[in-house]
């Protein structure tokens, strides 16, 4: 409701993984480069993590994005309490893969089939895993087994992890070094540096077709950086709540006083202890 009076084309704080948004810090770039480069290839299995709201979703979509028009994506996102065959199940179904099915080996000598063929045509298909940190040992396991469907020189299939830090975690235990080992390429999305904040924020104002200087005051970086620790979810929920309290105000630009006090409230709901 605050976009007009700020001269925004549309929502510039939104929480959705939109990848125009996607803003090249150092981080990032590495994270887009791991990706993009891991993909086109052919490196098999790829390895992203974050914190939560870090950006890994964002950065994913830009990637993918990216990639040639002929690459075929799989993309699995609810993993919590899934089975063996209903990993199987959503993979068939992502690459449309004809049935029925009943067996994992069923599933397996499809995509096998499937996989051969692209590759014949000298095609690349990636599965991707989100949120892999809750796929239980076995499943992960399953997930190794599924590199092995290769030749003598290429990999059929191109696997991305990504996961919170604890799926690091996972895959450093003993037992997971078999999966461990085969990992080709991996990045840890950290948060943006303080330095960057303010730069973060004016990127998304001028995609959303606004102008800084319209919008927040000069000086409203560390305030931003203070209470959400460079984490671009909360970045953006922060702005999100001070343009609504600034269009209230009929404030334009946003003062620091007026983030200030946003930011005390959002600090507070995250943290009862935490004092800014």
């Amino acid at each position: 409701m605050y976009e007009s009076f700020y001269g925004l084309a549309e929502p510039a704080f939104s929480l959705t993984p939109d990848p125009r948004f996607l803003w090249p810090s150092e981080t990032h770039e590495e994270g887009f480069a791991t990706l993009y480069y891991g993909i086109t290839r052919r490196k098999g299995f790829l390895l992203l993590t974050g914190e939560v709201g870090a950006g890994k979703t964002t950065l994913l979509r830009a990637a993918l994005d990216q990639i040639p028009s002929d690459i075929e994506t799989a993309l699995v996102m609810n993993t919590a309490e899934l089975t063996g065959l209903d990993l199987f199940k959503l993979i068939a179904a992502e690459f449309r893969l004809p049935g029925p099915f009943q067996t994992k080996a069923d599933y397996l000598i499809a995509l096998n089939q499937f996989l051969l063929q692209r590759l014949e045509q000298g095609l690349n298909t990636v599965l991707i895993i989100d949120e892999a940190q809750n796929l239980a040992d076995g499943l992960l396991e399953q997930v190794r087994l599924l590199s092995n469907l290769e030749t003598n020189t290429e990999k059929l299939l191109q696997i991305v992890l990504t996961g919170q830090p604890e799926l690091r975690d996972i895959l450093a235990t003993p037992v997971m070094a078999p999966l461990r080992q085969r990992i080709a390429l991996e990045h840890h999305v950290g948060p943006l540096q303080e330095s960057e904040v303010e730069s973060y924020l004016e990127h998304r104002v001028r995609v959303a077709g606004g102008e800084m200087r319209n919008v927040f005051a000069p000086g409203v970086g560390p305030i931003f950086y203070a209470t959400c620790g460079g984490c671009p979810r909360l970045l953006n929920l922060l702005a999100d709540r001070v343009l609504l309290a600034g269009f209230s105000a009929q404030e334009r630009p946003v003062s620091t006083h007026l983030v200030e006090r946003k930011a005390k409230e959002l600090a507070e709901t995250l943290d009862p202890s935490t004092t800014i």
